[in-house]
């Protein structure tokens, strides 16, 4: 299967997620880029990996119309370079991105890139920096 670099990147995070003792990462029914992430945290993560630059991705308005509509907590995880470099977001600075930053595209994903559209949040480098968030928050 030819699978494209972002995707790879994806996948290794979730390997490397599902490697740590007591945690289970499985894909969940709202969309195939939704994780149900199950540990000392049960939450939902969206996750989309970019590995060329410019690091652009595409969130779709109708898969955060239904992570919005969970009882659970959820993230917006943006992977890029590795599988262990990207943006962690929670659910109210995407909130706030889709009200006051990002463009909505007419296929109707909202338009990401890095610098100011990303510019409440910093780059995280590592899975013990991710699980750290997604844990204590």
């Amino acid at each position: 299967m030819n699978t494209s670099k972002g995707t790879q990147l994806v996948y290794d995070f979730f390997t490397a997620l599902n490697a740590l003792e007591g945690i289970s990462v499985n894909r969940s029914t709202i969309s195939r880029n939704v994780f149900e992430f199950k540990g000392r945290a049960n939450c939902l993560l969206y996750v989309k990996g970019r590995a060329e630059q410019p690091y652009r991705w595409g969130v779709t308005a109708n898969v955060i119309d239904r992570l919005q509509a969970q009882q659970k907590k959820w993230y917006v995880i943006l992977l890029f370079e590795s599988c262990e470099k990207g943006y962690l977001l929670t659910s109210q600075d995407v909130e706030h991105y889709i009200h006051c930053v990002w463009p909505l595209g007419r296929d109707g994903d909202y338009k990401i890139a890095t610098g100011s559209y990303l510019s409440r949040n910093t780059a995280i480098n590592s899975i013990k920096d991710f699980m750290k968030v997604i844990e204590n928050v």
